[in-house]
């Protein structure tokens, strides 16, 4: 029996931190997520319940009206999200943006600015005094109103290259299709697979939020529903909302160069009252990684005179009669042996 036939004992799988996300419009990628704080699925059914008979009890309960509903926050910014979220385009080019509060050093009354303002700049003095101000190219003269050496804070328009979104009061937010991926980690083997979850039909709700505060970095929602599509085959039904499709790696979790079980060499007398010994095998994965302890389950023991010594699937060895035998231990395709005398 090789070892990947035999269970590991106290093996569990877990799906960690949170899941990865790509959304689709019209089979083109709109965005992906993949630095999220948040991500969650929830599906949920009304029921309508039906009582009857002494103390009214508990027949039946009808079951409908499922729905699948996804909430996505994300830690970075992307305009795409808001954009996704709104049902808004994105649109580049030469745009009006604001310069807040720009520090110029004036000096013999002259200052100059960054960029080339469109208007005029206002500038806020150092005792608080806000004048505005006509600039001629980036270049602003202070000399009249007695400014002759400070620095002052400017603020004004000006144009540069930009991405924007208009939010309006009516656009509803496109239909995407989703990918939701997270990551299947074991306790003992570490990751061994992927989970995704395609949603066909997914429309964001329109709503959002984002919170800016002084101990945090501004996040953002994207909560959802899924919409019902027909199945891909007849087995599918006449409505899905979502796929989830598991993919295993765990031939690649642990993948052992060689072996090694200790002891190396076995001596047992049958005059003992204890006339076994237990082996202990330990993976080996390369240069770089530490050695694993390999559980005996997992290998598989065979003596070649079981005459003189057995083991068990254990890796316990039992001396029989005197003589001299080899224990082959076997872990998928790498082996060892260990020579028994028995006296």
């Amino acid at each position: 029996m090789s070892n990947n036939s035999k269970s590991i004992k106290n093996a569990k799988d877990f799906l960690v931190s949170t899941a990865d996300f790509a959304a689709y419009y019209n089979g083109v990628l709109a965005c992906t997520g993949t630095t999220n704080l948040n991500t969650s699925i929830e599906v949920s059914m009304q029921e309508q319940n039906v009582n009857a008979g002494k103390g009214n009890q508990l027949i039946y309960s009808y079951k409908y009206g499922r729905e699948l509903s996804v909430s996505l926050e994300a830690a970075n910014w992307d305009i795409r999200f808001i954009a996704m979220q709104t049902g808004s385009q994105i649109t580049e080019g030469l745009d009006d943006v604001y310069k807040l509060a720009e520090c110029v050093q004036i000096t013999n009354g002259i200052g100059v600015l960054k960029s080339t303002p469109i208007g005029d700049v206002a500038v806020e003095l150092s005792n608080g005094l806000i004048i505005a101000v006509t600039p001629e190219s980036t270049t602003i003269d202070l000399t009249k109103y007695g400014v002759e050496s400070e620095a002052v804070k400017a603020t004004y328009m000006y144009n540069r290259v930009a991405k924007s979104i208009t939010i309006d009061s009516e656009t509803s937010p496109f239909v995407y299709e989703l990918v939701l991926s997270a990551d299947k980690h074991n306790n003992r083997l570490g990751k061994v697979g992927t989970v995704q979850i395609v949603i066909p039909s997914y429309q964001p709700s329109g709503n959002f939020s984002m919170n800016f505060t002084p101990d945090g970095v501004a996040s953002t929602s994207i909560e959802g529903k899924a919409l019902s599509v027909e199945g891909d085959s007849c087995s599918d039904g006449s409505a899905v909302y979502a796929y989830v499709k598991e993919f295993d790696e765990t031939a690649k979790a642990m993948v052992v160069t060689e072996i090694a079980a200790t002891p190396g060499t076995i001596s047992l007398n049958t005059a003992d009252a204890d006339k076994t010994i237990t082996l202990s095998v330990i993976g080996l994965k390369g240069a770089l990684f530490a050695p694993i302890q390999l559980d005996n389950t997992e290998c598989t023991f065979v003596s070649d005179k079981p005459d003189v010594a057995t083991v068990d699937e254990d890796g316990v060895v039992t001396a029989v009669a005197a003589g001299t035998a080899k224990i082959t231990i076997s872990y998928g395709s790498v082996s060892d042996e260990v020579d028994v005398t028995v006296v």
